[in-house]
């Protein structure tokens, strides 16, 4: 077939140049360069755009849910919305269909303890909080949001997670991630290692306000039957409102959930 040239026509502009195809560029960095996280100076070098710009589409991306931003250490990251959209166009999406499935359970836990309950997955090194159900305490801790990702390690979700590993995989996952952990607040490779003892011992883990100040989280991973899949929930709240016998309380709380998931 044969082809119809207009002399007159205008020649297009560069489909680069226009705000979809840079917002669409930073998105595909992010996700394909920066797995782990990049901040604001990196992404726009990376793809050589000055940073007011850079910064006003990510902030608009981050707007819509197609990234995350993380406050405490600057850096963007793919967002859970995008599952969202891939679950719409594909039907499949085994992450949100487990999110679905275990969202009873959240929101029961949630709802038994008054606090924001968070439910995370292992993603390659990190943890990737996946939903959360907000609590009827009148002080929020509420630290994490949908989408929001963790070196495997830091907080009381994410350090369940890399217990559950098989040891020699969690060492490796640890070497891994140990240039990243002083980003939160310090935190040592050492501290992490002690961490998992703990977990290891208790059955649980407990952040008592290390990662932000006031604010503790319990956790704990478990395998969701019939999936082959380990998950993490974790409860936060304030430092001073999780003394020991409330500890326990809420671990008892997310014991029994667990059992009734089961039954």
């Amino acid at each position: 077939m044969s082809s119809v040239r207009t002399p007159t026509a205008k020649k297009a502009k560069p489909v680069t140049s226009t705000t979809l195809a840079k917002a669409s560029l930073l998105l595909r960095t992010v996700a394909r360069t920066f797995p782990t996280g990049g901040t604001l100076s990196r992404i726009a070098r990376e793809v050589g755009m000055n940073t007011a710009t850079a910064h006003r589409l990510l902030t608009a991306l981050a707007h819509e849910g197609l990234l995350t931003f993380d406050p405490y250490v600057k850096t963007y990251h793919v967002g859970f919305e995008l599952l969202d959209i891939a679950e719409s166009a594909q039907a499949v999406a085994p992450d949100l269909q487990l999110r679905q499935r275990l969202r009873p359970m959240l929101k029961n836990i949630s709802r038994r303890t008054e606090e924001s309950t968070y439910l995370s997955i292992r993603s390659n090194r990190d943890s990737v909080c996946i939903d959360l159900s907000e609590g009827t305490y009148p002080i929020s801790a509420n630290t994490l949001m949908v989408g929001a990702r963790r070196p495997l390690g830091i907080g009381a979700g994410s350090c369940s997670l890399l217990a559950s590993l098989p040891v020699e995989e969690g060492d490796r996952m640890l070497l891994l991630n140990q240039d990243r952990y002083e980003r939160y607040s310090g935190i040592t490779l050492s501290e992490v290692r002690q961490w998992l003892l703990e977990y290891r011992r208790d059955g649980f883990a407990f952040n008592n306000g290390r990662i932000i100040p006031e604010v503790a989280a319990l956790g704990m991973a478990f395998r969701v039957p019939g999936s082959g899949q380990d998950v993490a929930v974790s409860v936060a709240s304030v430092v001073s409102r999780m003394n020991e016998e409330r500890r326990r309380m809420v671990i008892d709380v997310i014991r029994d959930e667990i059992s009734r998931l089961q039954e």
